[in-house]
């Protein structure tokens, strides 16, 4: 289990299949409020799915629109923590797979703040991450760079190639409240200075394999994916507590803005060489360890659409906004 999963791009010859044997429902239909309950507040979740582009969900009526059209040219996104802003890295046109193109926009308008160009190598798709502050963007390292900062015209302001004599991993890397980097080697999660300049071990985790790290907004708490489920610990430094677990494996964890939930992928499958899917449930955020299975725990809430009656599905990206 990679951070990868969470951004995963489908290609054209698989989405055919994955809708035919993964599509939803929508003959029978669900609760009248879709089945989300007031205590999960007013935000929007934005996730992935197939060739219906980047969908968020409304929390307060339980309807899902697009926000962003489905563009097989798009290697990775994100959404300011205010939920105003747009950022996306897609190759360049004209068959030139060593550039990509940056654009930052106002997601109420669509218009356009920032626009470059990247050179990140052939095939070296980045998944850019916004500051909180919505001043630098974090490139987590490719082929031929490490874990880079820009400013939003593109300049290069720090490129970080390694800690501890080992390159920094491709995944795992979060911008906390203070403009510092969370970034991971191995089994170690780091934490940068805010001048980029040194880092420091947070926590030395016992997995062999995990990923998909996550923040809360307030960045006191972690969560990440390992040993097929979910885990979470203080940012600090604490010791790691389960608090997912299921007869499936779960994948992507997200905070709720007010840190006090936590969004997931359950029932996490492959669909084909290049495919991952799974089905968005929430659970709260409170240390406690849930059944994610479907039906066996009245505290986790399947993120279900008004009028269908199954969890929405992803294949990529998750934010809570």
């Amino acid at each position: 289990m990679t951070a990868h999963m969470k951004n995963h791009v489908l290609k054209p010859l698989l989405i055919a299949v994955l809708l035919i044997s993964c599509s939803k429902s929508k003959d029978s239909p669900g609760p009248d409020n879709g089945g989300i309950p007031t205590p999960l507040g007013t935000g929007v979740i934005y996730y992935d799915w197939a060739n219906e582009g980047i969908l968020r969900f409304n929390l307060a009526t339980a309807t899902v629109a697009t926000t962003q059209q489905d563009d097989v040219s798009r290697n990775g996104w994100d959404i300011s923590i205010d939920g105003t802003k747009y950022l996306q890295a897609e190759d360049k046109s004209g068959g030139n797979y060593d550039t990509e193109i940056y654009t930052l926009t106002n997601l109420a308008d669509g218009t356009v703040i920032s626009r470059f160009e990247k050179q990140s190598g052939y095939a070296n798709h980045t998944f850019p991450k916004l500051s909180h502050d919505m001043k630098l963007i974090a490139v987590p390292p490719t082929f031929d760079d490490g874990l880079m900062v820009l400013s939003l015209q593109g300049k290069v302001l720090h490129n970080l190639t390694s800690f501890q004599g080992k390159k920094i991993d491709k995944g795992n890397v979060n911008w906390m409240p203070d403009n510092t980097l969370l970034f991971s080697i191995g089994n170690k999660i780091c934490r940068t200075t805010a001048d980029f300049t040194q880092a420091s071990v947070v926590k030395e985790l016992n997995f062999a394999d995990w990923g998909d790290l996550s923040v809360s907004r307030d960045g006191l708490k972690l969560a990440f994916a390992a040993g097929n489920h979910i885990w979470m610990m203080d940012a600090k430094g604490g010791t790691p507590v389960q608090v997912s677990t299921s007869s499936q494996v779960e994948v992507a964890p997200e905070f709720s803005p007010d840190g006090k939930w936590i969004v997931l992928g359950t029932d996490y499958h492959t669909t084909g060489p290049f495919g991952h899917i799974w089905r968005l449930v929430v659970i709260p955020a409170d240390g406690k360890k849930y059944n994610v299975d479907a039906g066996a725990d009245q505290k986790v809430i399947p993120l279900i659409k008004k009028g269908e009656n199954t969890p929405e599905a992803s294949d990529g990206g998750v934010l809570w906004r």
